[in-house]
C-alpha cells in the first residue's frame, strides 16, 4: 500500500499495521509533516520516467512527476519524538515578575481608607470647635453632640440664655375636672434669633403672710404635651403655650409666683 504526503506530495510505501498504529496517524519522513495515511492512500505509481519531447510552448503541458522514494517510509506518529517536550503537572514555571506587583485595587483600597481616615479627621475636628453650634441650631443633634463629645475635648455646650427667654402670661385656677387640683398656664417666648431648649418651670406657692408652702422645677417633658417639641426646641420669636396640672397644697396657699429656670 502506498499513501501522499498531502504537504510535500512525497509517496510511501505503507504497511497494515503501520495503519493500525495511532489510527493511522504517520509523519512523513522527509518533511515531518504529521497526516492521516488511511485518508490519503492510493494505488502503486508507476516507475517510469517522463521523456522529454520537443513541443512548442503552446502546447508544452507541464507534468508532474510522482516520486517514489523507496528509503522513505511513513513512520508512526508513536515513533517521532515530539518537538517539543511534553508539559507535566511537575514542571515549574517561573513567577512572572508582574505577580510581585501590588494590584491596582489593593492601592485603590489604600486611597479610599485614606481619605475616608482624613473626612473623619475634619468631622472630629468641626465636632470639638462647632459642636455646640450645631447643638444650638438644632436643639434633635443635641444628644447625639453630648454622646460624640464625651471622649472628645469638645467645647462645652452652652446653656439657655435667659436673656432672650420670656414669661409673658401665668394664670393659676382650680382643676376643671378634679378636686385639688390645680391647672397653671403659661406663654413663653424665646426672643433670640436662634432655636433655644425649654427651660425648667419653677412653680412657687405662697400663704396669706408671703411665706413660702411648697415650690417645685417642672422639666419640659411634665409641662408639654408633645414629646416631639422638647427635641425640636423653642423656636425663635414664637409664643408657646404651655400647661401644667398639680396637686394643691389647700386653703393656706392664697398666691403663686411662676419663674424660667435654665435646664442645665
Amino acid at each position: 500500500m502506498y499513501t501522499r504526503c498531502p504537504q510535500c506530495q512525497t509517496v510511501f510505501r505503507i504497511t497494515a499495521a503501520q495503519l493500525k498504529a495511532r489510527d493511522g496517524m504517520v509523519r512523513c519522513g522527509r518533511c515531518r509533516h504529521v497526516f492521516g495515511a488511511d485518508q490519503h492512500l492510493m494505488p502503486k505509481p508507476a516507475r517510469s520516467t517522463v521523456k522529454s519531447t520537443p513541443a512548442t510552448p503552446r502546447k508544452r503541458a507541464a507534468s508532474k512527476k510522482v516520486v517514489v522514494e523507496p528509503g522513505n517510509v511513513a513512520v508512526p506518529v508513536e515513533s517521532i519524538a515530539p518537538p517539543f517536550p511534553a508539559e507535566t503537572s511537575e514542571r515549574k514555571v517561573a513567577p512572572s515578575p508582574l505577580v510581585r506587583r501590588r494590584p491596582v485595587r489593593t492601592r485603590t483600597i489604600y486611597w479610599a481608607a485614606g481619605w475616608v481616615l482624613l473626612l473623619l479627621l475634619l468631622a472630629g475636628q468641626t465636632l470639638i470647635f462647632y459642636g455646640y453650634d450645631f447643638a444650638r441650631q438644632t436643639p434633635t443633634l443635641r444628644p447625639m453632640i453630648e454622646t460624640l463629645c464625651a471622649p472628645l475635648p469638645c467645647r462645652k455646650l452652652p446653656p439657655i440664655d435667659m436673656r432672650h427667654m420670656d414669661l409673658v402670661e401665668t394664670q393659676v385656677a382650680p382643676h376643671p375636672r378634679y378636686d385639688k387640683a390645680l391647672r397653671i398656664k403659661a406663654t413663653l417666648v424665646n426672643r433670640a434669633d436662634t432655636v433655644q431648649p425649654y427651660p425648667l418651670l419653677e412653680v412657687s406657692l405662697i400663704d396669706s403672710q408671703g411665706q413660702l408652702v411648697a415650690r417645685r422645677a417642672y422639666q419640659p417633658r411634665e409641662y408639654l404635651s408633645r414629646p416631639e417639641a422638647i427635641q425640636k426646641g423653642l423656636p425663635p420669636q414664637v409664643a408657646v403655650n404651655v400647661q401644667l396640672d398639680i396637686t394643691s397644697p389647700g386653703a393656706q396657699a392664697s398666691g403663686y409666683e411662676v419663674l424660667l429656670l435654665p435646664s442645665e
